[in-house]
């Protein structure tokens, strides 16, 4: 003998198994969130990891600057170091936000454009430290905004 589906069988079911239902919508709710908050605060640990990679690049790049314009050393301003610190800087700080992704590229470009010119214009080291400090304060800026 088969029973037919009624709302009265229902709605008896749903009042014997409220506790099991409640506990089951609870559980994959507090998964679910878990799950969540895990994925945020990896997002987040990496954009931090990131981000200080891409300061201490920014005073590495910033030494060679100084070294090359205005002491002329051509071992501690060596253009192939700074080729290493803007090329770091635009691969890392394409991993933050979107501010701090344009200044890295701009960095990248202002250095491609004028490095060869760091030992004796006044002007191309002005700019590259210019570049240099809006680059970090992009990245401190995306520091600040994380979770």
């Amino acid at each position: 003998m088969t029973k037919r589906f009624s709302r009265e069988w229902f709605l008896s079911q749903l009042k014997l198994n409220s506790v099991a239902i409640v506990s089951l919508i609870t559980a994959i709710s507090g998964f679910t969130y878990n799950t969540w908050q895990g994925h945020q605060n990896e997002v987040n640990q990496n954009m931090r990891v990131a981000s200080f990679e891409v300061l201490k690049n920014l005073g590495e790049l910033q030494t060679v600057v100084n070294y090359a314009h205005y002491s002329g050393d051509k071992s501690r301003g060596n253009p192939i170091e700074g080729w290493k610190h803007a090329t770091m800087v635009r691969d890392l700080s394409r991993l933050l936000d979107e501010e701090a992704a344009k200044q890295g590229q701009a960095l990248f470009m202002e250095w491609e454009q004028d490095w060869e010119k760091l030992d004796d214009d006044n002007q191309t080291e002005m700019q590259m430290s210019a570049q240099i400090a809006q680059t970090r304060q992009a990245v401190l800026s995306n520091i600040d905004a994380l979770e």
